[in-house]
């Protein structure tokens, strides 16, 4: 077996075996720019697995994002396409070259991976943990609250690419769990039918992408409205969004929004899906809650060194010893000393702990990006803490109280 990027005269391999693994999600365009991705990666490398006869026997897309972590932009190692070839399915090469994508990130110094899970029990298994998640609502648009004043809303025009992609980064470098990808940005924006951009006093407060969705009726006068991002800096802005929304009445029968913000429904006159959902007979269905990405610290020493800080500062000094286990790579196999002192924390190599926190690291990976906070893992009994008492200091220390909220899916 040789593992190895992906050249461009192998082309139609990794063509046919991207498309046999993921034969409804594999986007046309992916394969029409597979070559010159080969010669020159924009959206990201393709590492291949090959057998002694030269045959792909499996693929990963490697991408390069940066993401925010508590707070600071980090590099991040995202896996996409995991691929193997139809005929030798169950023969662990996923499993091979993700350990390899593993221990090149951890190389070049980024302590930190995603990847959007088709299974997430496999990749559990690899120390991948839970992360952000998004809600699907859709609503009647006549239930859907009206504030009479949509006036600073235009549809986006080629001059405003530039300005609406500089909102959005300085969204992400203030939302923990967002991420910034030079090329994925542009093309998960206006790559979508309809950009719809706020601006009130010159400046953009906010924007929408939408699509329509055919809905099942006799007539084809009838759609629902997809809203597949949506971001906004102030109430002001939001309410304009819904009044738009509101004003579709005549001809949109639901409108579905993929939010990450879990009290979006106060916005609506009826929070209901408007399909007729409900259980035991009268329990409405508010919305459906749908997972993102998963996340594993690729390497402990590398993460800390850069999370230096606590969320707010701990109520006493104390050292906690993370009794860490990873089966897949031992340099994380093993216990790690923090020092802590009012809202810095300090790898160390020295020292006596006062409590011990011990956890698989997916369960960390999850808590450091504040998917889950440390309460819930010890309820749980996901995660083990020598002294209940440092709970919320450890929570202030290595965890965020935020959850972490993305929009891009890789």
């Amino acid at each position: 077996m040789e593992i190895r990027f992906v050249l461009p005269s192998e082309a139609a391999q990794l063509a046919r075996n991207v498309v046999s693994s993921f034969p409804s999600k594999t986007p046309d365009a992916l394969l029409r720019n597979m070559e010159s991705e080969l010669y020159q990666p924009d959206e990201g490398r393709y590492l291949g697995c090959f057998d002694d006869d030269g045959t792909l026997v499996g693929s990963i897309l490697m991408m390069d994002f940066t993401l925010n972590v508590r707070g600071v932009m980090m590099p991040m190692g995202a896996a996409a396409y995991v691929s193997t070839n139809f005929l030798r399915k169950k023969e662990h090469t996923a499993m091979t070259m993700l350990r390899v994508l593993m221990g090149y990130y951890q190389k070049l110094g980024t302590a930190i991976g995603c990847l959007h899970p088709f299974m997430p029990s496999f990749y559990r298994k690899m120390g991948y943990g839970y992360c952000n998640e998004n809600i699907l609502y859709q609503p009647r648009a006549s239930m859907i609250r009206s504030f009479g004043d949509k006036s600073g809303l235009s549809f986006a025009g080629p001059d405003d690419k530039e300005d609406i992609l500089r909102f959005y980064r300085a969204y992400a470098e203030r939302t923990n769990g967002a991420t910034v990808h030079h090329f994925m940005d542009p093309h998960r924006i206006f790559d979508m039918p309809y950009v719809v951009v706020c601006r009130r006093d010159g400046r953009i407060t906010g924007y929408l992408t939408f699509e329509f969705v055919d809905v099942d009726h006799y007539t084809d006068m009838y759609h629902d409205l997809m809203v597949r991002e949506m971001i906004y800096e102030d109430a002001e802005t939001l309410k304009q969004f819904m009044t738009f929304f509101a004003s579709q009445v005549d001809q949109i029968e639901r409108v579905r929004i993929l939010s990450p913000d879990e009290y979006l429904h106060v916005m609506f006159k009826n929070p209901d899906t408007g399909e007729n959902r409900a259980h035991d007979g009268c329990i409405h269905e508010i919305g459906r809650k749908t997972m993102g990405y998963m996340v594993r610290i690729f390497d402990i020493r590398q993460y800390f060194s850069v999370q230096t800080h606590c969320e707010v500062p701990v109520s006493r000094p104390f050292t906690l010893a993370l009794q860490v286990r990873d089966t897949f790579l031992e340099h994380n196999n093993g216990t790690f000393l923090l020092e802590v002192n009012g809202g810095t924390v300090t790898l160390t190599e020295t020292g006596t702990p006062d409590v011990t926190l011990s956890t698989q690291i997916a369960d960390l990976s999850s808590l450091v990006m504040g998917a889950i906070p440390l309460r819930e893992f010890l309820a749980y009994d996901r995660m083990t803490l020598s002294d209940p008492n440092y709970a919320e200091d450890i929570q202030r220390t290595i965890g965020w109280s935020v959850k972490p909220k993305n929009l891009t899916y890789f």
